[in-house]
């Protein structure tokens, strides 16, 4: 399962790379993309931070998610044949559908270039915020939301009694301060300029419909591939649906997870910066009764642990 926007920290992946120099080439070609030293950004070595606003962490969060995702097929050699499936969340989709080979990684860093740039332009003319509400179910935040009169949208079920909303930034503040009045333990403001996975990126999803219709090709995957948005299996001729679809609509975490611990699902590696999904599957498990193994690339150790987890489960190629 792959990150989306929002993962991104100051110095992500840096220990990898510096054990493993030679995935520094994704970042070259991604670098020449986006004609900006991603690992400059990344490092915080810029004046300004850059890595927060959303036509660099998409960009970043991506590349990375990438060069983790060979480094485990390719270096640890994990068996595909034991991946019931491949995931992501929101942004995370477009790394999920690299692994499942739905397309190269430069083309798929062109797509995530392009889409950035549109979700930016588009924020700076309408003035978007997201928000994550902590300890209030889905019912009551979406009492609140009814109020808003279509300027706040529901944009994530993360997990039972974590819902984010997104919609105009002063829509978003009011409705803020109500489900505070309402009980919310705890709101946090998203590190996105944007106000996605609503109705306000529709125009967004237009554009991104005619760049994938002019310039994508999906390849067959060799992995399945399950969205988070329409909490099911995807194949080759449903992704530029899913990736349009995925602007206007919420994601469904929380049922998508449920789906999976249903079909037996025991192992989730999380693959990209931050143990963000982690914790929600671990809520999300705990809830349904589920024991699971959580297992992430965070940091160089993190990623020797998962290794030996995984010789242990048998799902390593041996030499």
């Amino acid at each position: 399962m792959f990150p989306g926007q929002g993962s991104q920290y100051r110095n992500m992946g840096i220990g990898f790379l510096e054990a493993n120099s030679d995935y520094r080439r994704y970042f070259e070609i991604a670098s020449k993309i986006t004609d900006k030293d991603l690992l400059e950004i990344i490092g915080g070595n810029s004046k300004k931070n850059l890595l927060d606003e959303t036509r660099f962490s998409q960009i970043s969060i991506y590349t990375l998610s990438c060069a983790l995702n060979d480094y485990l097929f390719n270096v640890l050699s994990i068996n595909k044949n034991c991946i019931g499936t491949v995931t992501g969340h929101s942004l995370g989709e477009y790394s999920a559908l690299y692994s499942a080979g739905a397309y190269d990684f430069k083309k798929g860093a062109e797509l995530v270039k392009y889409r950035s740039l549109i979700m930016d332009d588009e924020n700076r003319s309408q003035n978007g915020m997201m928000a994550a509400v902590l300890g209030m179910n889905e019912r009551g935040v979406e009492d609140v939301v009814k109020s808003s009169r279509d300027r706040v949208f529901i944009a994530n079920y993360n997990d039972y009694t974590q819902i984010v909303v997104s919609g105009y930034e002063d829509a978003v503040k009011d409705a803020i301060e109500r489900l505070k009045e309402k009980g919310a333990k705890r709101i946090i403001p998203l590190k996105v300029g944007i106000a996605s996975h609503c109705p306000l990126m529709e125009k967004v999803s237009d554009k991104l419909g005619k760049f994938i219709n002019g310039n994508v090709k999906f390849k067959k995957m060799g992995l399945p591939f399950f969205s988070t948005t329409e909490a099911a299996y995807r194949n080759s001729n449903d992704i530029a649906g899913t990736l349009t679809g995925q602007l206007v609509n919420p994601i469904r975490w929380v049922d998508s997870i449920g789906y999976l611990l249903e079909e037996g699902a025991g192992i989730f590696i999380e693959v990209g910066p931050g143990k963000v999904l982690s914790g929600l599957v671990n809520r999300i498990a705990r809830e349904n009764k589920r024991e699971v193994v959580l297992l992430n690339t965070d940091k160089i150790e993190n990623i020797e642990e998962l290794g030996e987890k995984l010789k242990k489960e048998g799902m390593i190629n041996e030499a």
